[in-house]
């Protein structure tokens, strides 16, 4: 810019010059001498010179202005393609730009959209993670206006098109626009008749049972089924079928739901591709993939350290199916702990449970007052607090938050 400036300058000047010259020669030729002829006749070079080295610059300005554009775009293209979530770097590149291998993998496709991305930004986009050594590569496509509409009515937004935004689905298609597609025209049919029925007509997507005609949903269930439950009708439709991950449809939960739930655990399925296990008694949850792998990386997923690091969904299944909830009152042992943490912190009993004071706070690492607070039979009432320590993140009940208060009686004392 400084230089185009510059030259712009140079070429005005030696404009002025140019003509100011041939003006003053023009005047001597008439008779009238001013300054003389060969000074004239210098200034009109000298203008001349002027312009034709402004132009070589402002020409050279441009070339390199292009050049450092082009360099630009490629960098902000690179930036707009780039996220970073957390610690987790996320690469986005358009399925057009990558090369489709034909296989038998089920693909998990997440609906999205990027802030801050020039070339995205407002535009919503359907996508798939893959970890291409430990660096995560979104393949996606761009959603037009009539496949949002269609989504919209597959997953009941309301109309709210930024209510689709984690949205997932499955399919065997390694194209995101292709997938999107194949998953629109297994809802179709239902779509196409949700208006005439008061039921939720997507549960009857792939049945071969489905008639939809006449408002009728099917022999079984004329005005379709009610409950909250999977339909027991349902069979599927060899014509119209599509794969599915092992913990994706809702009669799979409902059948693991039954082995579970006597035991106070339950299993309910997240439309962004995920599972949560809720165990109500010790008020602990789990995240899972449709596929069953526990999510280590999410902040608020426990674990049990007891399966194994890496345990699947239904080694907990299994767990929960034959856990049995023994509940104890540790009320009448307060006396016994208060005696143990002596020095260490206060513990009280009160009307809603049992609650201990530190004076210590890892994250600060100072001295501030801190209440744990915990049910009689020893559960804490708030096991994801930012305060519980990291040690005891799977492993957090009164008992052992007493013997970490013991065994780190130098850090924390009252």
């Amino acid at each position: 810019m400084a230089l185009g400036f510059i030259s712009l300058a140079t070429i005005a000047i030696g404009a002025v010059s140019t003509f100011t010259g041939l003006g003053l020669r023009l005047i001597t030729k008439g008779g009238v001498e001013i300054i003389p002829e060969e000074r004239a006749e210098s200034l009109t070079t000298f203008g001349m010179g002027l312009c034709l080295y402004g132009g070589v610059g402002f020409a050279g300005a441009v070339v390199a202005a292009a050049s450092a554009a082009n360099l630009l775009d490629a960098v902000d293209k690179d930036e707009e393609e780039s996220q970073t979530f957390g610690n987790n770097r996320l690469v986005f590149k358009p399925s057009d730009s990558v090369q489709q291998e034909s296989s038998d993998s089920l693909y998990l496709y997440q609906l999205m959209n990027l802030n801050g991305c020039r070339a995205l930004d407002g535009k919503l986009i359907v996508g798939r993670i893959e970890d291409e050594l430990n660096r995560k590569l979104v393949i996606y496509d761009e959603l037009g206006s009539f496949d949002i509409d269609l989504l919209m009515e597959i997953f009941d937004t309301d109309c709210d098109q930024d209510k689709l935004i984690g949205k997932a689905f499955s399919s065997t298609l390694s194209r995101p626009r292709d997938a999107t597609r194949d998953f629109i025209d297994f809802h179709r049919p239902q779509l196409q008749f949700k208006a005439d029925f008061r039921a939720d007509i997507e549960k009857c997507a792939g049945c071969r049972n489905f008639h939809g005609a006449d408002k009728v949903v099917c022999g079984y269930h004329p005005f379709g089924w009610d409950e909250s439950c999977a339909c027991p009708d349902w069979q599927p439709d060899k014509n119209n079928q599509r794969a599915y991950f092992p913990y994706e449809r809702e009669e799979i939960l409902q059948r693991l739901n039954q082995d579970i739930e006597p035991n106070r655990a339950y299993l309910s399925k997240n439309d962004d591709g995920t599972l949560t296990l809720w165990d109500n008694h010790t008020l602990r949850r789990f995240h899972f993939s449709w596929a069953g792998i526990l999510l280590e990386d999410s902040n608020d997923s426990d674990k049990l350290l007891e399966l194994g690091e890496h345990a699947r969904l239904s080694s907990y299944i299994q767990y929960f199916a034959v856990r049995a909830v023994v509940e104890f009152d540790y009320s009448a042992k307060i006396d016994d702990f208060a005696k143990q943490l002596k020095d260490i912190a206060t513990i009280e009993i009160g009307d809603e449970g049992i609650s201990i004071r530190t004076n210590y706070c890892p994250r600060l690492n100072s001295k501030i007052t801190r209440t744990y607070r915990f049910r009689f039979d020893g559960v804490p009432l708030y096991s994801y607090e930012s305060i519980v320590p990291v040690e005891l993140k799977h492993n957090y009940n009164l008992v052992t938050f007493i013997g970490w208060l013991k065994a780190n009686r130098t850090k924390v004392g009252i």
